[in-house]
């Protein structure tokens, strides 16, 4: 990665701050960085934007294998890199290992549910299924349009059983910057208001 980014790493965070925080705040809403990711490179800009706002030196991260963007983060954030099972923050650009990641991230306690991991999965795919959520920061039930992708993450999800309030926060991410967030406890239905699962 060239290191020599146009990326403020005061100011820009902050925006990119506020516009995650807009995001979890307001679950289903799609925010914009492609403004302050153009200022990075390497193969993952939307990521590095992300992972520069979100990481420092005391807490941790996982590339889910991802040697690359693995290498980008650490030079960046001076992070350690963490095993799946342990990551604060875990990055996925291979959607098809997602239901490994889920099965490993750490979902935490019922005393300290917020000890738990934030996913963010690369999703460039079209939004052209319609989906309900429902949950804190949602007046009842907004309906979206979202990709494979998403259905499939918040899916495999709700197969976990977590008790409430555990859970874990996830983050959607386009190459072009758009960014969509979910955090554990807002949860997906059907029209008929049934939340969905997968049926094995």
């Amino acid at each position: 990665m060239n290191t020599l980014h146009n990326f403020d790493e005061v100011f820009d965070t902050q925006r990119v701050f506020r516009k995650l925080l807009e995001a979890m705040s307001n679950p289903g809403r799609i925010v914009s960085v492609s403004e302050e990711k153009d200022r990075l490179f390497g193969d993952f800009p939307s990521f590095l934007a992300v992972a520069m706002t979100l990481i420092d030196n005391e807490v941790s991260f996982s590339a889910a294998g991802n040697k690359e963007l693995k290498q980008d983060i650490m030079l960046v954030t001076l992070s350690p890199e963490a095993d799946t099972r342990t990551a604060d923050y875990i990055f996925v650009t291979d959607t098809d290992i997602l239901p490994e990641i889920l099965e490993k991230a750490k979902f935490g306690t019922l005393s300290d549910p917020h000890c738990s991991a934030t996913i963010i999965i690369r999703d460039n795919g079209e939004k052209c299924i319609n989906a309900c959520l429902c949950g804190p920061g949602i007046n009842g039930e907004t309906e979206i349009s979202c990709s494979e992708v998403f259905c499939t993450a918040l899916e495999l999800r709700d197969t976990q059983n977590y008790e409430y309030p555990q859970g874990v926060d996830m983050i959607f991410i386009s190459d072009s910057g758009d960014i969509t967030a979910v955090p554990r406890l807002v949860k997906r239905r059907e029209s008929n208001g049934i939340c969905c699962s997968i049926r094995r």
